[in-house]
């Protein structure tokens, strides 16, 4: 008889999520991985496989948050263009868990410390990217619709050019996070909306 799981598979991922997010893949051994999920290694085995595994159950968390994020501001934001305003302003803090503030994005991380040499995370990566694509794609669409946006291109397109800009910014402003432009792009963006 398999013996009962005696911890919350949720909190083990996000502070999995926590300790990937402020060293990297590579840089979290092993046992600072199980020490920070409050767990043995033996459980750490049978529930997630090995560290990759666990790496996977953080990175979709992540993205699961970060999502949900985007939707809220999406929903809050009184009109389109404050969304997308509040967008070039949360790259440095996109995510926030009911504990922790962290800079940046997992995914971002993720994407520079990989590249494309692992083919589940990058299609997880991609995965999230096309839904962040459509949650501003949709929010361009109903403003096309109200009139609120001039812009004849198709959303889904214009999302696109929205979200590699975007990340764009979020490159730059991890080399240089005092990066000044940011003001001068998002009125670019802004603009393209009203063509």
């Amino acid at each position: 008889m398999a013996r009962k799981r005696e911890f919350d598979r949720q909190d083990v991922v996000e502070r999995a999520m926590l300790l990937f997010w402020q060293q990297g893949y590579e840089a979290t051994s092993i046992r600072e991985l199980k020490d920070a999920m409050g767990i043995s290694s033996s459980s750490m085995y049978e529930v997630f496989g090995d560290k990759r595994g666990v790496f996977l159950a953080a990175l979709a968390y992540f993205c699961q948050i970060e999502r949900a994020r985007i939707m809220d501001m999406a929903a809050q934001a009184a009109t389109p263009q404050q969304f997308i305003v509040e967008l070039f302003y949360s790259v440095e803090n996109i995510v926030q868990t009911p504990s922790h503030t962290y800079s940046g994005s997992l995914v971002f991380n993720t994407m520079v410390e990989f590249g494309m040499r692992d083919a589940d995370i990058t299609s997880l990566m991609l995965a999230h990217y096309l839904d962040i694509a459509e949650i501003i794609a949709d929010v361009l669409a109903q403003a096309q619709i109200a009139g609120t946006i001039t812009s004849q291109d198709a959303p889904l397109h214009l999302s696109h050019t929205i979200l590699t800009t975007l990340q764009g910014v979020a490159t730059l402003k991890g080399i240089k996070p005092d990066f000044a432009y940011v003001d001068a792009i998002t009125t670019s963006i802004l603009r393209l909306l009203s063509d």
